[in-house]
């Protein structure tokens, strides 16, 4: 994708960033438990769950926060101060809603802003999806047959 086409994405809503951020982000985390092995689907879609839901990824936003700069911090704003669609109303709390919204336009943000918003996005971010992967690989990997 050219640098043309990163800034007219960046100039979408914030709903469309949260919205290009989210499919980013779990496409990364998909690609980061590939590469510890093979397991079967739904243990494999269970430990991407548990990285990709939004209580997780308001609790990785919150981590990361004081790291942020004002740009970033901005981004994270415009996410958190959209309405909360009606669809997402009674499955979480509208305050880690908005948080994971955040954090999804501010993956976008990064991985739009060419190769220092993907170095940031490295560095700030990709640690903490490493370290809720090996909690979320070792509690689901192998669970005990029933019956």
């Amino acid at each position: 994708m050219s640098d043309e086409n990163h800034a007219a994405l960046l100039g979408r809503s914030i709903r469309t960033l949260a919205w290009l951020g989210d499919a980013m982000f779990e496409q990364d985390v998909r690609r980061r438990i590939a590469g510890r092995g093979d397991l079967p689907l739904a243990r494999l879609d269970a430990i991407k769950a548990a990285i990709v839901r939004a209580e997780s990824q308001a609790e990785m936003l919150h981590a990361i926060d004081a790291e942020l700069a004002e740009d970033e911090r901005d981004t994270v704003a415009r996410a958190r101060n959209t309405a909360v669609p009606s669809s997402a109303r009674g499955r979480r709390d509208t305050r880690t809603y908005r948080a994971a919204s955040g954090l999804e336009a501010l993956v976008a943000y990064w991985f739009l802003s060419g190769e220092a918003g993907q170095s940031r996005y490295a560095s700030v971010l990709a640690p903490r999806v490493e370290n809720a992967i090996d909690v979320a690989w070792q509690r689901l990997r192998s669970r005990p047959r029933r019956g």
